[in-house]
């Protein structure tokens, strides 16, 4: 076999120039796979027994620290329920520990420039350790706003072990209700996943040479694939089955029937009956008696604990933390220095927009500069009703983080236009605030925690995602090669090879073609998701497209050559 091919060198790859466009950041998206309504129902009851408990005893004025534990029941809906218990956990008990810190320094200090180097450290932790788990949506401004706000409220001593019972009470009654729709389908969230992968084939059936439709193809198997790994019963061959069939497609998009497969998705999510199996070849039904053999192989320490290794200092994710860390500090000292004395709002500002790369960083600063801005003033309106009582206060909460969670994955402007005043009702909880102090203090915050994630961007390059990238392509050649069923070197001219080669025999072994296919197709979804965060980082060397070209139709070959 012969070498792989090498990158270019980085002096005769162009560097990437950032670019500024405005109607990007603000316009909507299409989500139709967000399961928003998921998440507000399980807050909804959630929230309500745990205030209701609070009204019982006449100490609504305690509602903050519930809501904080209720906030909780928002995520890890896309989990399996026996992943889902242990996932869930951990992050409401890491969350409680968090807020416990917070709350332990508001006892045990009063200077200022303590508090706001703790909740610039909490905040830049949580918001690296979130991307890297598997909670899912929505993303890491509740958990940071929720910790980083305790640090700033009046606390003592006396009250800490009770504020901290009640955060980690009400997340157990988040994680009941959460886990309770298993008593009815267990295999919800699997189907979910699986009927994802079926829609994307309707996808690449419509666009069979859209780049863009296959990489998002490969990544939904993977992560149904991942879904799957924490899944029992008899369900379980039936929805792999339904994978195999959705492989075939991304090898041969000839295969698909868009309008079928829509169908077929709606059909298995709503089915509360048997999942049907799709007709498979005697080698497709052998592959998915040696998928369980392919999952069970050793793992690298990246992949078994995704968190610790996203803080290691050669990650991709170590220039992010960085970022987060000083743009969260300088925000926080700007706003306490212009006369704020609760910069939490800037640090969230700053925290949230900060992301892996500067394009994306800049397209979360527009909206969430003016969807912020707009908020205070709808908060504004809603204040008055909201001051009438403290149980109209928690409705409308409900009400607000359920339009919040029907726009953050479609409109990142209208989400925040929701979830402004929702915090600033939140905050109300412990103490009635002058509205007009509020608003002003608030938008003040938001402009300097903007501003700050933007800078902190540009001056903190994160250089590790184009190694990563260049690992990604390399995994994939090592899995197109180890399928023994392509060369990735043997032709360093994408062009030349086309559609017209045809593959090699399949290895004879069902297992080992199992475990290559999902090498290959896991190796697909890592690379796309690699290159499309490195080449939106400024001002380093892109990619080289070519070799990346190269590998992704090795790939395709491989697969066709599977079966």
């Amino acid at each position: 076999m012969t070498s792989p091919r090498r990158f270019q060198a980085t002096t005769t790859l162009p560097r990437i120039r950032p670019q500024f466009a405005l109607w990007p950041a603000m316009r909507s998206v299409r989500a139709p796979q967000d399961a928003w309504y998921l998440r507000s129902g399980a807050l909804i009851p959630s929230a309500a027994i745990a205030m209701g408990i609070l009204a019982a005893f006449g100490r609504l004025d305690l509602a903050g620290y519930t809501m904080a534990g209720s906030m909780c029941a928002l995520f890890a809906h896309a989990l399996p329920y026996r992943r889902r218990a242990i996932t869930l956990a951990g992050f409401i008990a890491l969350l409680t520990l968090g807020c416990g810190v917070s709350l332990a320094v508001a006892a045990a200090t009063e200077n200022m420039l303590v508090r706001i180097i703790v909740a610039a450290l909490l905040a830049a932790i949580i918001k690296v350790a979130h991307d890297a788990s598997s909670v899912g949506m929505p993303p890491a401004v509740i958990p940071i706003f929720l910790v980083t706000a305790l640090g700033f409220v009046p606390e003592t001593w006396s009250g800490l072990a009770l504020h901290i019972a009640l955060i980690a009470g009400a997340g157990a009654i988040s994680w009941l209700v959460s886990m309770a729709p298993a008593l009815v389908r267990r295999d919800g969230p699997e189907r979910r996943a699986v009927a994802v992968a079926m829609r994307a084939t309707a996808r690449v059936g419509r666009n069979p040479e859209d780049p863009v439709a296959r990489d998002a193809l490969a990544a939904a198997i993977t992560a149904a694939h991942r879904t799957l790994a924490y899944t029992r019963g008899e369900g379980r061959a039936a929805l792999a089955a339904h994978l195999v069939a959705c492989e075939r497609i991304l090898a041969d998009p000839s295969q698909s029937h868009p309008d079928r497969a829509e169908e077929n998705a709606r059909a298995l999510v709503r089915s509360r009956t048997r999942i049907p199996t799709p007709p498979l070849t005697e080698a497709e039904q052998a592959r998915i008696r040696g998928a369980r053999l392919a999952l069970e192989a050793p793992r690298s320490f990246a992949a078994r604990h995704r968190i610790l290794a996203a803080f290691h200092p050669t990650s991709p994710s170590a220039p992010y933390f960085w970022r987060v860390l000083v743009a969260a500090l300088v925000a926080a000292l700007v706003s306490w220095a212009l006369g704020g004395d609760r910069p939490f709002w800037a640090i969230t500002a700053a925290s949230v927009i900060v992301q892996p790369n500067l394009l994306l960083t800049w397209r979360k600063a527009p909206p969430r500069a003016l969807g912020a801005l707009v908020g205070v003033w709808l908060y504004a309106l809603i204040a008055p009703v909201a001051q009438v009582d403290l149980i109209v206060a928690a409705v409308l909460v409900i009400v607000l983080n359920t339009l919040t969670e029907a726009f953050i994955a479609r409109n990142y402007f209208i989400a925040q236009v929701f979830v402004t005043p929702l915090a600033l009702l939140m905050s109300q909880f412990g103490g009635q605030l002058s509205s007009s102090e509020l608003i002003w203090e608030r938008s003040v915050d938001t402009v300097v925690g903007v501003v700050a994630g933007v800078l902190a961007a540009f001056l903190i390059r994160n250089g590790h995602l184009r190694r990563h990238a260049k690992e990604a392509v390399e995994r994939l050649e090592a899995a197109t090669a180890a399928a023994g069923v392509a060369d990735p070197g043997a032709d360093p001219d994408p062009a030349a090879r086309g559609a017209e080669a045809d593959p090699a025999p399949a290895p004879a072994d069902p297992d080992a073609a199992a475990h290559a296919r999902r090498a290959i197709i896991a190796a697909l979804a890592d690379l796309a998701a690699a290159v499309r965060t490195a080449d939106n980082e400024w001002w380093t060397h892109r990619v080289d497209e070519a070799r990346v070209i190269a590998a992704q139709n090795d790939a395709y070959r491989a697969l066709a050559g599977l079966g």
